[in-house]
């Protein structure tokens, strides 16, 4: 399915640690992207929400690790 320019919004990978991988990918309902870290992307609007869920839900957890390790 081809995406009009319209369609597309730009979104930020930062670069990970020495030891990540140069790109992540995203893969949604059997679609994958390979997007560089430490770039700007233009992809489409659904591919955008569920980078920055995952990136949502990856904050809650280093929150709650955080937590449960001030409390030992």
């Amino acid at each position: 399915m081809e995406s009009k320019k319209e369609d597309l919004v730009e979104v930020f990978i930062p670069k990970g640690y020495i030891n990540e991988e140069p790109n992540l990918l995203v893969s949604v309902n059997g679609v994958n992207y390979l997007l560089p870290r430490g770039k700007r992307s233009q992809v489409p609007a659904h591919i955008a929400a569920e980078i920055r869920r995952a990136q949502e839900a990856q904050a809650a957890l280093d929150e709650k690790v955080a937590e449960l390790l001030s409390q030992q």
